[in-house]
């Protein structure tokens, strides 16, 4: 069971920088663009990442970590089976597996692979931006809204997502929407630099991997990732000077944030 609230929230950020122990590994098969920045992000909340992405090494890698995101992003044939590999011995040790479906409505390839790894590999939480959740459920031809804008429909597409894959889903956008396929919590924090900077979404999923350490997965680590990921997009934007800077600050957020910061910012409600 969960108990989304801000207190809680801040359990799992804070219990994250208080564990040391062999299985704090993320083990990360990332885009190349966002590695650097996820491992930093990984880093910087207290675990350990690790970014292998051959498939001759990924599945006895992932044996040996704490949780896996499989990121899209730059996909290839060998990274889908280094995915599908490392997902079914995350399964076999029941090991939490995020799925961050980037780009998934570019590409019929990127279809092709997502429905295998959906189909065959069983999924902690899955993570993306309207467009892609929305090709997830099959109602990507019927999106004509500009990516970024708010709406409603978020809320829907969250709690169908989550029904037809059996798994959190966290969709993110100007207002954040995560489902169990029940419940629907919105999440209001951010700001229009986390956009200018590449990366970030990744980032996000990357974090819900490293929460799901000390909670296995799911709604609690999909929730702490993406308001802490905001709040402290919110932080580093107070004295923008630029992107570079905004995203150095951005990881000192992520390693620096106190509880006060958090609880005083953190805008989540449960429904729209």
């Amino acid at each position: 069971m969960y108990d989304i609230t801000p207190e809680n929230l801040w359990r799992v950020i804070r219990d994250l920088r208080k564990i040391f122990v062999r299985k704090d590994r993320v083990h990360c098969i990332m885009n190349y663009v966002a590695a650097a920045d996820c491992a930093n992000a990984v880093l910087a909340v207290g675990a350990v990442p690790v970014m292998a992405d051959s498939p001759d090494e990924s599945a006895e890698i992932t044996a040996d970590s704490g949780a896996l995101v499989l990121n899209m992003g730059t996909l290839s044939e060998e990274r889908g089976r280094a995915m599908l590999l490392s997902g079914k011995a995350a399964n076999k040790k029941l090991i939490p597996v995020i799925l961050d479906p980037v780009g998934l409505q570019a590409s019929a390839f990127r279809q092709k692979w997502f429905a295998r790894l959906t189909k065959e590999l069983r999924i902690s939480a899955i993570k993306g931006n309207m467009h892609e959740i929305s090709a997830a459920v099959g109602r990507e031809e019927q999106m004509h809204i500009p990516f970024g804008d708010d709406n409603p429909y978020t809320a829907w597409l969250a709690k169908k997502a989550a029904q037809k894959y059996g798994c959190p889903v966290l969709v993110t956008g100007d207002k954040d929407r995560l489902s169990d396929g029940k419940t629907v919590y919105t999440f209001e924090n951010g700001t229009p630099h986390l956009a200018a900077v590449t990366g970030t979404g990744c980032m996000t999923g990357a974090l819900i991997g490293a929460f799901s350490l000390t909670v296995g997965g799911g709604m609690l680590a999909c929730a702490a990732a993406v308001s802490l990921m905001n709040i402290c997009g919110e932080l580093a934007a107070e004295n923008f000077r630029g992107t570079g800077t905004f995203r150095a600050e951005l990881i000192d957020g992520l390693s620096q944030i106190t509880r006060e910061q958090f609880l005083e910012r953190i805008k989540m409600h449960e429904g729209l």
